[in-house]
């Protein structure tokens, strides 16, 4: 299927949970919305993760350093947005927010598709390339 393609998925499954939740007539679909925006959101960042590595070898960490800050800064941002929208609006109205931040993984996912192996050797170096500093 490709990292892309598990992405895109991911984001749908969780798009779908979010709606079930903000629409839900009471608390036990609300639940199996939570269940299923669970299984989608699960995959989106391990996704994430892999091409990062994969998109810079030699320098994994590196890559796994900036997926994770991002994911940190949705963290610290999130929850109080949510919170703050629900104390406003309504719940449920707070659960529209992260539904259109995820469908935004939609407009994104194409960007995380394997490079055209013909393009790949100019815009990635390989491992064993000299590496020249200046300084």
């Amino acid at each position: 299927m490709g990292a892309a393609a598990v992405v895109r998925a991911g984001a749908v499954l969780a798009a779908l949970g979010f709606a079930v939740v903000a629409a839900a007539p009471e608390p036990l679909t609300a639940v199996l919305g939570f269940a299923v925006l669970g299984v989608g959101l699960s995959v989106i960042i391990p996704q994430a993760l892999v091409i990062g590595a994969q998109r810079l070898p030699g320098a994994e960490d590196t890559a796994v350093a900036r997926v994770s800050l991002f994911n940190y800064v949705g963290f610290l941002i999130g929850p109080p947005l949510v919170g703050a929208v629900g104390a406003a609006v309504s719940y449920r109205a707070a659960m529209c927010v992260p539904l259109l931040l995820v469908l935004c993984v939609l407009l994104v996912a194409r960007s995380l598709a394997a490079p055209n192996t013909a393009d790949s050797s100019a815009r990635v170096p390989s491992p064993e390339a000299p590496r020249t500093t200046v300084g």
